[in-house]
Parts: structure tokens; C-alpha cells; sequence
């Protein structure tokens, strides 16, 4: 964990410490980051199917669903 010093906007940082149900500051920050990171991976993941998906017919697709099923660690 890094220690840093960042100008957040105090209204902001209370409301989503209210909405979040945090305690601290550092929580409600540590679960925005983490809501951020999730929101572009899928995002990634959403651009990155489609452009695999644009020459697929329906078997094309299942065969690509199954081969990345047998990637994924169990």
C-alpha cells in the first residue's frame, strides 16, 4: 500500500462514504478504485469479445466460449 496525497472533493468523499456504508475516507477510496478497475476490465473484456465475435457463426461462437472456459484456472 502507498501512502499519497490527493485533493478529493469533501462532498463527494462524504456522500459516497455515506452510500458505501465506510467508515473512513481510505475505505470508501480502496472501494471506488476497486468499483473503477472492475467497470474497465469488463469494459476490456465487452470490446475484446466483440471484436473476436465479428466473424463468428453460432459454432464459431461456442467453440471460442468453450476453448475460454478450458482457460480459465479452476
Amino acid at each position: 500500500m502507498s501512502l499519497t496525497h490527493i485533493e478529493i472533493d469533501d462532498e463527494a468523499l462524504e456522500q459516497a462514504k455515506k452510500l458505501g456504508g465506510h467508515r473512513t475516507k481510505t475505505a470508501a477510496v480502496a472501494a471506488a478504485l476497486r468499483e473503477y478497475n472492475d467497470r474497465l476490465s469488463r469494459a476490456t473484456a465487452y470490446d475484446r469479445y466483440f471484436q473476436l465475435a465479428q466473424g463468428w457463426d453460432l459454432e464459431g461462437a461456442e467453440a471460442a466460449h468453450q476453448a475460454d472456459k478450458e482457460q480459465r484456472p479452476q
